[in-house]
């Protein structure tokens, strides 16, 4: 929860301020963890930019990354923290933070000077990077789109086409418990699940996975996207092949 007190630090020459949005909500977890070395770290970086701009953001919680005992699998879209930038409602932008989407919680994970937090609400996009360098890939997450019965507004779909048709992916991951038949142990496990959907005049539609039904589904060019997909042997066995066919499927609208 939100603490009800102001935040209060004294900055040299104009004296003691309020801390708001996006300075509070990183301090505040951190007193209250006693990490004094990493508080002053943070502080530091907001004083610096303390002149340049107010925002209105909040990029922290008061709350703990998720803790996940005793489970097999991982509930990150990628494992590791990735590099990564941030875009708020407000249409403010960031880097400064390495990143990880939790897809359980719907919750994107922070990580500065080796802390790490859960954001609140007010991010409307983030991009993570899978790997470095010149030749770093990129995933593009989003919310903000039509509900659906697994999802909400407030549910991050990886965005895989834009145009007049927009394909969608849902990273989906549930935690299981199994019983062993000859023992008492019960095993837990993170199941993965994909979906796909297509955004098209305002509407949300799953798209299936096999052949014959995304040619139906995309029946207003049902003849040239069979045609495609048999030129260019289509799958339908990762994203890519997805990305493919409704990239193509643009182009004729």
């Amino acid at each position: 929860m939100r603490s009800p007190f102001p935040v209060l630090f004294f900055i040299p020459g104009n004296g003691f301020r309020k801390l708001t949005s996006i300075a509070a909500e990183l301090v505040v977890p951190f007193i209250k963890m006693g990490c004094m070395k990493v508080l002053a770290s943070v502080i530091m970086v907001l004083s610096f930019g303390w002149a340049s701009a107010q925002t209105t953001e909040n990029t922290g919680s008061n709350n703990d990354p998720p803790i996940y005992n005793d489970v097999s699998g991982t509930p990150y879209v990628i494992r590791d923290w990735s590099e990564g930038v941030i875009r708020f409602s407000s249409g403010r932008v960031t880097d400064q933070f390495k990143i990880k989407f939790d897809c359980i919680t719907n919750h994107l994970m922070l990580q500065f000077k080796g802390s790490s937090f859960a954001t609140e609400s007010k991010v409307r996009e983030f991009v993570m990077y899978s790997k470095s360098g010149a030749g770093k890939d990129s995933m593009v997450f989003r919310k903000g789109f039509p509900g659906t019965k697994k999802a909400n507004e407030e549910t991050f779909y990886q965005v895989l086409a834009e145009g007049k048709t927009m394909l969608l992916l849902l990273h989906i991951k549930q935690i299981t418990e199994e019983q062993q038949i000859a023992s008492k142990v019960i095993y837990r496990r993170i199941r993965d699940e994909q979906e796909y959907y297509l955004l098209k005049d305002g509407a949300m539609a799953v798209l299936p996975t096999d052949k014959s039904s995304i040619i139906q589904t995309l029946n207003d060019q049902s003849e040239k996207i069979q045609q495609f997909i048999n030129e260019h042997q289509i799958k339908f066995r990762n994203a890519e092949d997805f990305r493919k066919l409704i990239v193509y499927y643009n182009s004729l609208l």
